[in-house]
């Protein structure tokens, strides 16, 4: 067996055996990701010991259903998540709930559960990355963004919403990898959803190529491909869900359930895993290796910023001072809309990492900020008629880690149902 096909079963059998021992949860699109994961980890630079460098690739899973393979993918690399944590997958305060949260799990970079938030939070990153990179320099900002998305998440609106954005901005940070199985939890993707997404996508600006999910020369190929592409790439692969599992592989059955201890058993044995929660040591080392690869990166890096000039720029964009904000005074005539705008430009001239926008609402509600240009070289963000991308695009540039951003709406708009973000 080689080392790659080895990884991938491991990363397959911790997620179905995290599923099995909670008796919860979903096995399918783990098991039918990780090949694609495997190739994948050795493209992403990053470093469980450095997880909050600026300039580290950003890896976003949209579907929460995927969170099994997640976290076994972090507890793998390195990260604070240890073999106790995934045996404790679904359990009541632990660190590996059923859909990833950001903050409680170190190493995941948002909060995913409802379908296509991923996605348009991937979106936000690449767009706060390319604003970084305005800021600080293609020296210190030049990291990519992956997402990892589902049929699910391509269904869900507020995907094309953002990606129609992404290729707006040729977002060339951005690449999507699509886990294109044709299976939802009612059965085959066809009963509802028949819609060609690979011209979708080259209609929004995206470079587009759809591979075997399941090949590891055409995963590698298609992602040195979409790392030179000029154009946000999507990367449409073709897998099956439940891959290894015997007669459950390709089945929705899969999906949503325990695969059963006696297929699972006899799915491991067939690929010579002879026990549970199995960790053989030269997978754990091959995955490990992120931290060498990241530690280089990262020193590469910190000596450009010594010499790039911007090391306070970077430092008053991760420490704003807030007390520096010199708010303006309004009479009780000034209407609310004014004086918020008012308050917007004030707090702009301050903070340096200030940026956002309203849902082509901007002339109405005051929130454009002045003699400030428009993303990407200035800090007005134009949504077009956008909303549900606007929020979660916002609170991607929140959790890039330099900004503060903002977004608005008319307060008729903004009701529970109109902000599904997290």
């Amino acid at each position: 067996m080689n080392l790659e096909v080895k990884m991938s079963n491991t990363l397959k059998f911790l997620s179905a055996d995290m599923v099995e021992r909670a008796n919860s949860g979903h096995p399918g699109a783990p098991m039918g990701l990780s090949d694609v994961l495997t190739m994948l980890s050795k493209h992403i630079i990053h470093n469980p010991k450095q997880s909050k460098w600026i300039n580290r690739d950003r890896l976003i899973f949209s579907g929460g259903h995927c969170s099994a393979l997640l976290y076994s993918f972090l507890h793998l690399c390195g990260y604070e998540v240890n073999l106790d944590d995934l045996k404790k997958f679904r359990s009541l305060d632990s660190i590996t709930p059923g859909h990833p949260e950001y903050g409680l799990t170190h190493g995941v970079e948002m909060t995913t559960g409802p379908l296509g938030q991923g996605v348009a939070n991937a979106v936000g990153f690449a767009m706060a990355s390319k604003y970084a990179k305005i800021l600080l320099g293609e020296n210190l900002i030049n990291h990519k963004v992956y997402c990892i998305c589902g049929d699910g998440d391509l269904q869900e609106g507020i995907s094309y919403e953002a990606c129609s954005l992404a290729g707006l901005h040729k977002l060339n940070n951005l690449i999507i990898i699509y886990d294109s199985n044709d299976i939802t939890i009612e059965g085959n993707t066809k009963i509802a959803f028949d819609e060609d997404i690979k011209k979708r996508f080259e209609s929004c600006g995206f470079d587009t190529l759809q591979i075997d999910g399941h090949n590891f020369i055409d995963i590698e190929n298609a992602l040195n491909k979409a790392k030179k592409s000029s154009k946000p790439f999507l990367i449409i692969a073709k897998t099956k869900i439940a891959k290894g599992a015997l007669d459950l592989e390709g089945s929705h059955k899969s999906h949503g359930a325990p695969l059963g201890k006696e297929t699972l058993q006899k799915a491991k044995e067939k690929a010579g895993f002879n026990r549970d929660f199995c960790i053989p040591q030269d997978v754990k080392l091959a995955f490990e290796s992120c931290i060498e690869t990241g530690d280089m990166h990262y020193k590469i890096w910190l000596d450009k910023l010594e010499k790039s000039g911007k090391k306070a720029l970077l430092d008053e964009l991760l420490n704003p001072n807030f007390d520096s904000i010199k708010y303006p005074t309004f009479s009780k005539d000034t209407s609310t809309r004014v004086s918020n705008g008012e308050i917007l430009n004030a707090i702009s001239n301050s903070l340096k990492g200030f940026i956002g926008g309203s849902a082509d609402l901007a002339p109405s509600n005051n929130t454009n900020i002045k003699n400030s240009g428009d993303f990407p070289s200035g800090v007005n963000l134009h949504f077009g008629i956008r909303e549900h991308a606007m929020g979660a695009i916002t609170n991607a540039f929140s959790a890039y880690g330099i900004f503060i951003p903002f977004c608005a709406t008319f307060f008729a708009f903004s009701d529970a149902s109109f902000f599904g973000f997290i």
